[in-house]
């Protein structure tokens, strides 16, 4: 009886076709697994969002016992430079005063699709009980130029081969200052 040629080899390798056939499954898996985890490192892995500020908006302005009222709209844009959909869970906006919190919203975003920029207003009231405590307030509405900062905080999650959830944070801080005169903004200075 004359042997075929799949036959020897299968003699030459000792094996059975069904084990063969699984050993190269397993290996085709354990390769597709590397290949998804070094890209997941690499290209692939979750990148922290940029969170812009496009404007500042004084849209109340009063002053009371050398206190200012005041309402601020932020006009903010978050780009989402992932591969995947970034879906933020906390995300939070401050107006400080001297480093005082003295106003605080929440940043509605949504989802943001991959590489897309997406825009909100973000509106911020001053609660004047947390400025009058403070004796520096009284000078500066003397002198004409109240300074604030915004501090932006947005986090949430990136699911990437929608297998690993990479926790990413964006966090943005501004500063300007309100003429209390002319009831106008300075140019906004972000780092």
């Amino acid at each position: 009886m004359e042997e075929t040629k799949g036959e020897s080899v299968m003699k030459k390798l000792g094996g059975k076709p069904q084990y063969i056939a699984m050993a190269m499954a397993v290996g085709l898996v354990i390769s597709v697994a590397l290949i998804m985890g070094i890209l997941s490192l690499t290209v692939y892995r979750g990148k922290d969002p940029i969170t812009m500020l496009n404007g500042v908006v004084l849209r109340d302005l009063q002053i009371s016992q050398d206190v200012p009222k005041l309402t601020v709209d932020l006009n903010l844009s978050v780009k989402n430079p992932n591969k995947y959909a970034f879906r933020p869970t906390k995300s939070t906006a401050f107006l400080l005063y001297r480093g005082v919190m003295v106003s605080e919203a929440v940043i509605e975003v949504g989802e943001i699709a991959p590489s897309a920029t997406k825009s909100m207003t973000v509106t911020l009231t001053v609660m004047a009980e947390r400025m009058q405590g403070n004796p520096a307030i009284h000078m500066d509405v003397a002198g004409g130029m109240v300074p604030f900062n915004t501090y932006t905080n947005i986090s949430g999650k990136v699911k990437v081969f929608r297998v690993a959830c990479v926790t990413v944070i964006s966090t943005g801080l501004c500063g300007f200052d309100i003429d209390i005169k002319s009831k106008t903004l300075g140019d906004p200075k972000c780092s």
